[in-house]
């Protein structure tokens, strides 16, 4: 009798041998394909002319992002412990991500950012990128995002003069019963003076050609988030007086926006989040766009 079970189990134990092999094949394809599907064929380049190429992508030339990724991937090849260039790949995928909501992008993002900020704990704005990118992961998944939240408001309070620019894009659009987006509005004012009174000339430069609009729109669109629109109004004003303004690409689309603040208000604060508005370029093809593009 033992023999018969011996036979009878004989097929079923080959079937399973012959399932297992198939399944680790399987699992092996999944695992090449994914590993592939997050790696870059990097190009020979050093940190700097990878930087620079990435700022002609945020400065509008998006046709060379996948060249400035794998420009990058190659400064981190050629020095695996530079923080810098670790910090502007995982800026680089971001922005990818933002334009193309693909995962690998994020997967990039995520361990890239952790490791600049890792590799330079003495460059606050890193671990402001990284706390930022954490937070807004989780909020897309629908987690809770307590840790996250702790780290980012941290990160604001450690470098004031743009982290707490990245919390208040974080959180502004938070419903106002969680109190986060009150939480992010003093940092944020606090943040406007560039030590000369003025609230530009800190923030010009070739990278970032259009940031002083940029603050002054994100101020405003939070404090009519916060119902404050006369004030909010008065930051957008700011944001169309600021020399740099003549020139914004998106200065015809911004005024457009400030003319509906009193309607976005009304849909900000009401009891229904369903139909709260975005940040005006927190959102699709308008993020980082707004201040970087020239």
């Amino acid at each position: 009798m033992g023999q018969s079970i011996g036979k009878g189990f004989g097929p079923i134990v080959k079937t399973i041998a012959g399932a297992a092999v198939i399944f680790l094949i399987l699992a092996g394809v999944g695992v090449y394909s994914f590993w592939s599907a997050v790696t870059v064929d990097p190009i020979a380049a050093d940190t700097t002319t990878a930087v620079a190429r990435f700022t002609e992508v945020l400065n509008g030339d998006q046709e060379g992002e996948d060249e400035a990724i794998r420009m990058l991937a190659g400064a981190l090849e050629k020095n695996p412990d530079d923080a810098r260039a670790w910090l502007w790949f995982g800026l680089a995928n971001m922005h990818a991500f933002i334009l193309n909501d693909k995962l690998p992008y994020a997967i990039r993002t995520s361990r890239a950012l952790s490791k600049a900020a890792a590799l330079d704990p003495a460059n606050k704005s890193a671990e402001g990128w990284r706390a930022f990118f954490q937070y807004m992961a989780s909020r897309r998944r629908g987690s809770d995002r307590t840790e996250e939240t702790k780290a980012l408001f941290a990160a604001g309070r450690a470098d004031p003069r743009f982290s707490s620019f990245l919390v208040a894009i974080a959180v502004a659009s938070e419903p106002l019963a969680s109190g986060l987006p009150q939480r992010a509005l003093p940092p944020l004012e606090a943040a406007g003076d560039c030590g000369d009174g003025s609230t530009m000339t800190c923030r010009v430069a070739s990278l970032h050609p259009h940031a002083p609009e940029g603050y002054h729109a994100t101020l405003g669109d939070l404090k009519v988030r916060l119902g404050m629109v006369e004030e909010g109004r008065a930051e957008y004003r700011k944001a169309l007086a600021m020399p740099t303004a003549q020139t914004w690409p998106y200065r015809e689309r911004f005024e457009r926006w400030v003319d509906s603040a009193a309607e976005r208000a009304d849909r900000l604060t009401n009891a229904s989040p369903e139909d709260d508005p975005p940040v005006f370029f927190a959102h699709g093809k308008l993020a980082c766009a707004a201040c970087h593009h020239r």
